[in-house]
């Protein structure tokens, strides 16, 4: 953590702004998270990584980026760690690394429109094993520096 993670931060909220699509955003926070040196090599489109400076080099970064804290803040129960997944307004706590079958399990849809993931032999039979201490953040370590 530090200055740069908070820039990268101030870029993906940018980012999400600039395309309100999750698959497109995530698709762009997921290489900026893999090759943080240059943020911008992330991005196809010039009017998209226009938009994203604009943000970032006003104001507006500021302000989306104290709307995810307020988010966070407002979290019930409160952020233990990070990362810190919710499912429903509901901690999945050591159990984030099941993500998908836990979306599978909570999905209230038509039977239809199931993901196709959710069918799927990929899919881990039993859950996996729960995720050593070593690989979270704690939030009140954060306080600490």
């Amino acid at each position: 953590h530090g200055e740069e993670e908070c820039k990268l931060n101030a870029i993906e909220a940018c980012a999400i702004r600039a395309w309100p699509n999750p698959k497109l955003h995530y698709t762009f926070i997921r290489c900026v998270e893999n090759d943080t040196k240059d943020w911008t090599s992330c991005v196809k489109d010039s009017r998209r990584e226009k938009a994203i400076n604009d943000c970032d080099n006003g104001d507006l970064s500021k302000k989306l980026i104290l709307g995810y804290a307020k988010q966070t803040l407002a979290l019930k129960p409160k952020k233990q760690y990070v990362p810190w997944v919710t499912l429903n307004g509901k901690p999945l706590f050591d159990n984030f690394k099941d993500f998908v079958p836990e979306v599978c399990k909570a999905y209230k849809g038509k039977a239809a429109n199931l993901p196709k993931i959710c069918n799927s032999s990929a899919l881990p039979k039993s859950p996996e094993s729960k995720v050593s201490k070593l690989q979270v953040s704690y939030a009140d370590e954060a306080k600490n520096y």
